[in-house]
């Protein structure tokens, strides 16, 4: 299974790669997680907010496949404890599906990319720097998986 982390960002610090590919490398051979960037729409200060979401959620959605099972993250989406995710997930790998999560600019992303979505997923009514979410994702899906290998890392 291919999990892709697809996210609009201007650059990626070292200490989040970092965190990242500490998680990556936690995964057993049958999960594969990759983080793909996406460069935002320049914003000046005359720039329309909606083009930016439609383009840059449109850049997302390029970065994945239509059979995807496609997870947006957005601040009005379904917030999910520990135990619903690892269901949710146990689903996606009983789907035998990629799983995309896509992860917008500053302005967020259009309803149209949330719509194509399966799942709008909250992580939290907190606003996190864009740089920390795709870890917050890979730990998180890290935990689910871990539960379902029975592995003492939830506990």
């Amino acid at each position: 299974m291919l999990i892709n982390i697809v996210c609009i960002e201007s650059s990626r610090p070292d200490w989040a790669r970092q965190a990242f590919e500490s998680y990556q490398s936690k995964f057993n051979k049958s999960i594969n997680i990759n983080w793909k960037g996406c460069k935002p729409i320049q914003r000046n200060k005359n720039y329309d907010i909606e083009r930016a979401i439609k383009d840059e959620s449109d850049l997302l959605l390029s970065g994945t496949k239509k059979e995807d099972v496609i997870i947006s993250l957005d601040k009005e989406g379904k917030s999910l404890d520990t135990l619903k995710l690892k269901d949710n997930f146990e689903n996606w790998l009983s789907s035998s599906k990629d799983i995309s999560f896509l992860v917008g600019g500053p302005d967020g992303l259009s309803s149209e990319c949330i719509k194509q979505s399966h799942l709008s997923w909250s992580l939290s009514d907190l606003t996190f720097p864009h740089s920390l979410v795709p870890i917050l994702i890979i730990e998180q899906v890290y935990r689910a998986w871990s539960i379902t290998q029975n592995h003492p890392y939830h506990r």
